[in-house]
């Protein structure tokens, strides 16, 4: 493959492959194609070029979904394109970044971001650079997806819940987990409406049978609590064991 400088081309929208669309926010969308309509294209879309015989469109997205979408949708047969020669492996890790760089992406975007780079092989340390945060992050977040654990990553995203006790409740069986609340709660980590979030997070992993067990996990087991400990479990303020 030739390593030519990118350049803004018009190409066929038809010879334009999408390996990965995602759902459209209709009113959003509607938004961009109106925008086109009235001023045109303000940003190229961004493509990668396709080897012969390596697929059935001499090109693949990169990213611009919605403003390509929109083009075809207002009758339109070509779009200008920044066409790069880099590798499928590479054009997908840019339409991560670019997806990054261009807003906050919500806790389950952030998942799958972290989900998919280290799927393709790619280091703590790799994915941390590529997506402008810590290694000790992306640990973290790759701890809570090996365990399942959605709804205490969103809760760290929202700024309900430190990341690292949220990987401690995700090693820790129920009553474990009742101890981590109760310690953040009386150290003054976790206060008023975040320790009713938390709460509910716990109660709905206990319904839902999810104990946290992992087989990789060196956490010594905690010892039973004290009756000084079980007494403040039951005392007001809380509920059944829970904080409230």
């Amino acid at each position: 493959m030739t390593n030519s400088p990118p350049r803004v081309e018009m190409i066929s929208i038809a010879d334009i492959a999408i390996a990965n669309p995602r759902i459209r926010n209709p009113k959003i969308h509607k938004a961009i194609t109106e925008s086109i309509e009235l001023v045109g294209l303000k940003r190229p879309i961004t493509v990668r070029r396709v080897p012969p015989g390596r697929g059935n469109f001499p090109y693949a997205l990169i990213c611009g979904q919605g403003r390509l979408e929109s083009c075809k949708l207002l009758g339109q047969s070509e779009v200008p394109a920044l066409v790069l020669d880099v590798d499928e492996e590479t054009g997908h890790v840019m339409s991560i970044i670019e997806n990054v760089a261009r807003r906050t992406p919500r806790a389950v975007e952030t998942m799958e971001q972290v989900r998919v780079l280290r799927q393709r092989g790619y280091s703590d340390s790799e994915i941390a650079a590529k997506l402008g945060c810590t290694s000790s992050w992306v640990n973290n977040v790759a701890n809570l997806l090996e365990r399942g654990e959605k709804r205490l990553l969103a809760a760290t995203e929202a700024g309900h819940i430190p990341l690292h006790l949220a990987v401690s409740i995700s090693r820790a069986n129920d009553s474990e987990a009742q101890q981590l609340l109760l310690d953040a709660y009386e150290s003054g980590e976790l206060k008023g409406r975040k320790v009713t979030i938390v709460r509910k997070i716990l109660e709905q992993r206990a319904r839902s049978g999810k104990r946290g067990n992992n087989l990789f996990s060196k956490t010594p087991t905690r010892k039973p609590m004290t009756p000084d400990e079980l007494t403040k479990l039951n005392r007001p303020g809380f509920r059944g064991g829970w904080l409230v």
